[in-house]
């Protein structure tokens, strides 16, 4: 009888772990079952986020707010200091030293002034982009030996653009300008701003022209991992709608199409093409 009892007891015993294992089991797989379905919306929600122009926006903003960041830098610390360094040289006896350092400081000063503009600019979408675009070019003429000029046959229209697409095609010039006087070695350098011609649809149509020493399209730049820094127009172009076509050959310099339709919606695919001169 006693063993009889074990023998249950030890019954029981089994059969309560078995149970407990049992819904053990299915509770574990639920929450499993459960965490993969939020898992596969969340990224489903981060896919759809990132194909958005919520996220191109976040990003561009970012880029904007750090820009700031390092023009203030730059103007409230680094000008300043050199500013105070000029004011030491003057106290130096010898006449030659004194005035070759005079000329790199002030030389410094003005390219730290630069490089503070050109990151953090007054707020472009103020005036016509025609106009400052025009100052773009004046400003890169001024810092480099290579001559920017700009071509506007008639008057162009460029009311229908909305602030945040009149900022980000003024970024997309000054970015491929950049460019240019980095990378392309090029003497002269042309900017065309026009509206459509003939059966072209309504809208703003720029062309970046360079007779530098071009370069291979069918590498891959659209990655964004080349020195050309395309990743930025690229970004900025998608979020506006714009279109972006980069035709080039080497020795024969490049040119930068940049089209923004009057009635495409503000945010949508961007294109970014590139083929051979």
């Amino acid at each position: 009888m006693a063993d009889s009892a074990e023998l249950q007891r030890l019954y029981g015993i089994i059969h309560s772990y078995t149970v407990f294992f049992i819904i053990f089991d299915i509770v574990f797989f639920v929450i499993v079952l459960g965490g993969v379905g939020l898992l596969i919306r969340y990224l489903k929600s981060q896919k759809k986020l990132r194909s958005s122009g919520t996220y191109l926006r976040y990003i561009i903003r970012g880029q904007e707010e750090e820009r700031s960041r390092v023009a203030r830098e730059l103007h409230d610390t680094v000008a300043q200091d050199l500013r105070y360094c000029r004011s030491l040289v003057e106290k130096i006896d010898d006449n030659d030293l004194r005035e070759n350092l005079s000329k790199l400081l002030d030389k410094s000063v003005h390219e730290v002034r630069s490089m503070s503009y050109n990151l953090s600019p007054p707020d472009v979408t103020k005036n016509d982009l025609s106009a400052n675009i025009m100052n773009l070019c004046q400003n890169f003429t001024e810092q480099s030996q290579v001559e920017f000029r700009m071509v506007t046959p008639g008057k162009t229209d460029t009311s229908f653009l909305s602030k945040e697409e009149n900022f980000n095609i003024y970024r997309i010039v000054q970015e491929s300008l950049n460019n240019i006087l980095k990378h392309a070695r090029a003497e002269e350098v042309t900017v065309l701003l026009r509206n459509e011609i003939g059966d072209e649809e309504k809208g703003l149509y720029i062309f970046i022209t360079d007779d530098g020493i071009g370069f291979d399209t069918r590498r891959n730049y659209s990655s964004g991992n080349s020195h050309f820094g395309l990743l930025g127009m690229t970004q900025r172009a998608e979020l506006i709608n714009a279109k972006l076509e980069i035709s080039s050959e080497i020795g024969a310099g490049s040119q930068i199409k940049l089209v923004k339709l009057k009635m495409s919606p503000s945010v949508g695919e961007g294109v970014i093409k590139f083929k051979n001169l």
